[in-house]
């Protein structure tokens, strides 16, 4: 294990993506929650069995839902769970972000 000094903190460099802040910001204010909620529809995907083999399943189409202080919206459009949705959430994060702190540069 590596122990940190100050000199190898110093040549590190630690820089936060708009991603990072925006999340960091909603999490940490607690002004905005982003999360996913499944809808009957479903769609074929290979899923992870109990003994670790990948086989022929299905998911559940999801809905994303934004709470903002006592307001409550659940999107339209439904996301595939995996890449796509975690791609929309971000978007969701950075756009309430810019809004919050539209003077700050990124």
């Amino acid at each position: 294990m590596r122990a940190w000094t100050s000199h190898t903190l110093n040549t590190q460099t630690l820089t936060m993506t708009i991603q990072d802040k925006a999340k960091s910001w909603a999490i940490g204010t607690g002004a905005l929650r982003v999360y996913p909620q499944t809808v009957l529809q479903t769609y074929g995907c290979s899923v992870r069995g109990n003994d670790g083999k990948y086989r022929k399943g299905t998911k559940h189409y999801v809905e994303l839902v934004i709470e903002t202080g006592n307001s409550r919206h659940v999107g339209k459009h439904h996301y595939e769970q995996g890449q796509q949705m975690t791609d929309k959430i971000n978007e969701i994060y950075v756009h309430y972000y810019t809004q919050a702190h539209p003077y700050e540069d990124n």
